[in-house]
């Protein structure tokens, strides 16, 4: 797509503002703001509009799900914080002393702000004037990564921060990630050692791979693609070389071997990975996004594993508040696979 068409959308934005939030937000109103704002965005309400119009509802849908993925999980939210350096321009109306100004947001659970509502942090140094931009803190506000169907935070790779500057707005999406998962690929190979580096580079080969799989598991594209799963498993081998305790690494490799044994036709994948997974579940009983995968990839064994796929699936729902976005996947792959509907 035309950068120079949708300049807006191909910047990378703040998670916050993506939610229209406060960066100290609770959970309940991080889950209400990605509610309100995914019905808002709901491809259905913009079928038969203009093509563009439809893909800029698209876009601002990818943004919503990223965000949400980052900042509905602890870790990960933990370490987009950490990395979250925003820098503007001196401002003239904002006094020198004023440090940060975080302005005021209208309820998550209402009308989305005013087109000109500016609510991005203003960081100021009287010192030395303009620091600079901090990494970019997740790939999928670069990349832009179409997660409709609610997976996001719940499929996705847990944990890890890829250190890649943020590419600017006439850098392509997918130039981007490219660019962002050879980076870390070096990252990795030079400080062989840091088991969160592997991780960071496995992140990154997931989430590209996850993208397609979700949109188009069917296409040429997700084909030529079904590789990266074998080195996403690869990187998380090394990096539970490093580190052994790491369930959710243990999980995320598990769960690419399975979707590649998957894609492949080759099911001595798809055990290896449910292998992996059970022991991951075994760890972390109580992760709610490990029994998702676990429960997918007991489903796409050959013969599926539906009741205990479902068993997996009922124990997220069992676990999770009543209509967050988990409990909401989990519930609509029951129905999918023929289960009974659980109320937690």
């Amino acid at each position: 797509m035309n950068s120079d068409v949708y300049p807006s959308l191909m910047t990378t934005q703040d998670y916050y503002e993506i939610l229209q939030v406060s960066p100290d937000a609770d959970n309940e109103t991080i889950d209400a703001a990605y509610a309100r704002l995914r019905d808002a965005y709901d491809p259905a309400k913009v079928s038969g509009a203009a093509a563009e119009l439809a893909e800029l509802a698209r876009q601002r849908l990818v943004a919503i799900e990223a965000a949400h993925t980052a900042l509905s999980d602890p870790e990960r939210r933990a370490a987009y914080d950490a990395t979250r350096n925003v820098a503007v321009p001196a401002q003239p109306d904002i006094p020198v002393d004023t440090a940060i100004d975080y302005r005021p947001l209208p309820p998550a659970q209402h009308a989305e702000r005013p087109r000109d509502f500016d609510a991005r942090p203003i960081q100021r140094d009287p010192d030395a004037g303009q620091r600079p931009a901090g990494p970019a803190p997740v790939l999928i506000a670069v990349l832009g990564v179409a997660l409709v169907a609610v997976i996001a935070g719940v499929l996705i790779t847990g944990g890890g921060t890829p250190a890649a500057a943020p590419p600017t707005a006439t850098t392509s999406p997918m130039d981007a990630l490219e660019t962002m998962i050879s980076r870390a690929r070096a990252n990795a190979e030079q400080d062989q050692n840091n088991a969160q580096a592997w991780i960071d580079y496995a992140n990154l080969l997931y989430d590209s791979v996850q993208i397609v799989r979700e949109q188009a598991p069917d296409s040429v594209l997700y084909q030529q693609r079904l590789p990266r799963w074998l080195e996403a498993a690869r990187a998380y081998e090394r990096a539970l070389a490093l580190d052994a305790n790491n369930p959710v690494a243990r999980g995320d490799m598990g769960a690419s071997n399975c979707f590649y044994g998957a894609g492949a036709g080759d099911q001595t994948y798809v055990a290896r990975g449910l292998q992996q997974l059970q022991q991951a579940v075994a760890e972390q009983p109580g992760d709610t996004r490990l029994l998702l995968n676990l429960g997918t990839c007991l489903a796409l064994a050959q013969p599926p594993r539906t009741a205990e796929a479902i068993e997996a699936w009922q124990r997220v729902i069992a676990a999770s508040p009543a209509g967050s976005p988990v409990a909401s996947e989990a519930q609509r792959l029951i129905d999918l696979y023929g289960g009974t509907p659980t109320t937690p």
